[in-house]
């Protein structure tokens, strides 16, 4: 038992005065230089242009009463007057309600679209980490530290590319 203990002891001591391997990467860098990026990129904007569209034609169709109720409510009898105006706020209320979901259906496409890519690119980076001996490998892009220090550390943004075949 004691010579298991330290057996262990001896190991954990040999551990923690170990030379550490570590690299760093720019996340971003390699998934904006993947080709898939780029269509993604491309599909997404055509579904954010087109939202984009309904939300004009909506708010002009608004403004385009809200004149003509403006134009029109001195001569309106009262009743007329607080339908129409019931009629523009839901009217605002609705365009109000499609852009949230404008939003969230964009905020999710995002998602969707980009998490394969983010898959590919993590899987690429364990491989380089794994393959190449590093103990752990940093994001630079998220920066969860103070400072690196670049004589200790690897780049390893062009071993991943090269992982992933791209330029």
């Amino acid at each position: 038992m004691k010579r298991r203990l330290l057996t262990l002891l001896t190991l954990v001591a040999l551990t923690a005065t170990a030379q550490t391997k570590f690299g760093y990467v720019s996340f971003n860098e390699i998934l904006t230089a993947l080709p898939e990026y780029a269509v993604a990129e491309k599909d997404l904007g055509k579904l954010q242009a087109n939202c984009e569209e309904e939300i004009a034609r909506a708010e002009k169709e608004i403004n385009q009463r809200y004149s003509e109720y403006i134009d029109g409510q001195s001569n309106f009898p009262e009743i007329i007057r607080i339908k129409r105006q019931k009629e523009i706020q839901e009217l605002m209320e609705k365009s109000l309600a499609f852009k949230q979901e404008a939003n969230k259906t964009l905020r999710e496409a995002r998602q969707e679209r980009m998490k394969p890519l983010r898959d590919k690119v993590s899987e690429a980076v364990q491989k380089v980490c794994d393959n190449e001996g590093y103990d752990y490998i940093l994001d630079t892009d998220r920066q969860p530290y103070l400072a690196i220090n670049k004589k200790r550390g690897f780049d390893v943004t062009a071993a991943v590319k090269k992982q992933l075949d791209i330029e």
